[in-house]
């Protein structure tokens, strides 16, 4: 018997998205540059970064950026990066608050709830 549905309606059902480099912003936060390798992400979505070492930490997906195919050396701004998307699924994420050391090149994105989180538990 199902009692409650937790579905959100405007989610993608998953993603991957596999880094290939990092890069700090002057003002803080990072921008992620990789392929998308499986689904869909969306700007605004939270993700959680899988590094291949240490722990799982939540990231926001502030910004997504992409060559212009009709115009080189110019960037376009979608809502969402797709793994059947242009330029094969390749994609820079602006993720704010996080500092570039938080990041390795093969770490990957994936959805919230796809990984178990830890608890961070602080003593006083």
């Amino acid at each position: 018997m199902k009692l409650f549905s937790f579905k959100d309606k405007k989610k993608p059902s998953g993603f991957v998205f596999v880094i290939r480099d990092v890069f700090a912003l002057i003002h803080g936060g990072v921008v992620v540059a990789g392929q998308v390798v499986e689904g869909t992400l969306c700007q605004g979505e939270q993700a959680v970064c899988v590094p291949e070492t240490g722990k799982p930490f939540l990231c926001l997906i502030e910004a997504i950026e992409q060559p212009d195919l009709e115009h080189p050396g110019q960037y376009v701004h979608p809502r969402d990066a797709r793994a059947d998307g242009p330029c094969k699924g390749n994609y820079a994420l602006k993720i704010p608050g996080k500092e570039k050391s938080d990041f390795c090149v093969g770490d990957r994105l994936v959805p919230v709830g796809s990984v178990l989180l830890e608890e961070t538990i602080t003593t006083s």
